[in-house]
């Protein structure tokens, strides 16, 4: 079986085409999947929005994968409402699938690494305004500096985020904790911990699970 994670996709609108049909062929290339939070992202768009939008193309391919939803600090369990359930079997703020080899527990990550959002009461609109001007700028420097910008932007953040694993949840040997949140992919075993990464920007990282191996896949998609 091959399980796929992928997380920090930010659907909002307008639609991107391309984005579109990269979703829909990892989808489809997978048994299983996992989407480990911001989804879509209510700082950008309504969940109705979002429900009735061209992205709903992708909730039938989903729903057929028996597709778990984790919620995440973007598109968080009070953001949404029962639609949920059109492109996901399960809901959850947290999973664990066990393999012979190991277990892997799935958070989307904010707690590992307080974001503002999170530690603040910050008004929609003020962080709507915010995430806008940061989506801008962010695909302009990818757009001049490719992969280098965002290897320097977020990598660093995976650090963080192991050492808070370690201190909260002490992980037993053969458990991996696999986050996303920190918008760069990773596998660390030594560590007990993986990450999602993101789709964003024209450039995607992703993880799969096939017997128990975990592995991390990326590449451009503009």
């Amino acid at each position: 079986m091959r399980i796929l994670i992928f997380s920090d996709s930010h659907l909002y609108l307008p639609v991107d085409e391309k984005k579109l049909e990269f979703l829909k062929k990892i989808i489809k290339s997978s048994d299983r999947v996992i989407i480990n939070g911001d989804f879509y992202d209510s700082y950008m768009i309504k969940f109705d929005e979002f429900i009735n939008s061209r992205w709903n193309e992708l909730f039938p391919l989903l729903k057929s994968k028996k597709a778990i939803y984790i919620y995440g600090n973007h598109d968080a369990r009070k953001s949404s409402d029962k639609r949920s359930e059109l492109f996901s079997e399960i809901q959850a703020e947290r999973y664990k699938i066990k393999t012979p080899t190991r277990t892997f527990i799935f958070e989307h990550g904010q707690k590992t690494r307080v974001t503002a959002d999170v530690s603040h009461n910050i008004e929609w609109k003020y962080l709507h305004m915010a995430i806008v001007i940061g989506h801008f700028m962010r695909g302009l420097m990818v757009l001049l500096f490719g992969k280098l910008f965002l290897w320097l932007r977020f990598s660093y953040r995976n650090n963080n985020s192991k050492k808070r694993i370690a201190k909260m949840y002490g992980p037993a040997e053969n458990e991996v904790y696999v986050i996303g949140h920190n918008h760069w992919g990773e596998v660390d075993l030594k560590n007990n911990f993986a990450a999602s990464g993101a789709i964003l920007y024209g450039y995607a990282q992703y993880l799969t699970i096939e017997d128990g191996v975990i592995t991390l896949h990326e590449g451009w998609y503009k």
